[in-house]
């Protein structure tokens, strides 16, 4: 439930950067692409104050040669950012952001060999946290942006397993350094 209500705000998000962006002057919302992986937007809902929202998405699929042993791996993240911009030098801007994370993985393994009686293993990890960054973004033209940040994150997962016999439920937090590397194309 809380997946689709984020997938609600994000369009809803986007729906509205984008038709104010026709409105008014270029460069008011954009669509980002960062390293690592990820894709957003980005709406300048001030001067000195925009909102980043940011998804990422990926999918495994695996095989064992000369076995049956599969392995399914699915992961949808969202980073919510609000992006405050301090200082302005020429065509670059500093920016502080705190930001929230959501992670969600669901990985199924299974082994059909046939000496195996193991059952089909299913994971299910949720992720939420937290982070600060410090960041620049250089703007050559208005149509174009560049930027890189660097920070300090906070996570909590809980991973739920199938059947919990295994090992049940698994809850671990994670304190760590972040950094990331991205370009904003203003329509």
């Amino acid at each position: 439930m809380r997946i689709r209500r984020l997938l609600i705000l994000a369009a809803g998000l986007f729906f509205a950067a984008s038709g104010t962006a026709g409105a008014q002057d270029s460069g008011k919302a954009g669509i980002t692409i960062a390293y690592p992986a990820s894709i957003g937007i980005i709406w300048h809902a001030t001067d000195s104050v925009a909102i980043r929202p940011v998804f990422t998405f990926a999918h495994n699929s695996s095989e064992t040669s000369g076995s049956t042993a599969e392995s399914d791996s699915s992961v949808f993240g969202l980073d919510l950012g609000v992006l405050f911009y301090l200082k302005k030098y020429d065509n670059v801007r500093t920016y502080v952001s705190p930001r929230f994370t959501y992670q969600r993985t669901s990985t199924t393994s299974a082994s059909g060999a046939p000496q195996a009686t193991l059952p089909a293993i299913e994971s299910t990890s949720n992720t939420t946290g937290g982070a600060g960054t410090f960041g620049a973004q250089y703007t050559p033209t208005s149509r174009f942006s560049v930027y890189g940040e660097v920070g300090m994150v906070f996570n909590h997962r809980h991973t739920e397993l199938t059947p919990s016999s295994i090992a049940g439920d698994v809850k671990s937090n994670t304190f760590s350094t972040t950094a990331g590397v991205g370009v904003i194309f203003y329509p």
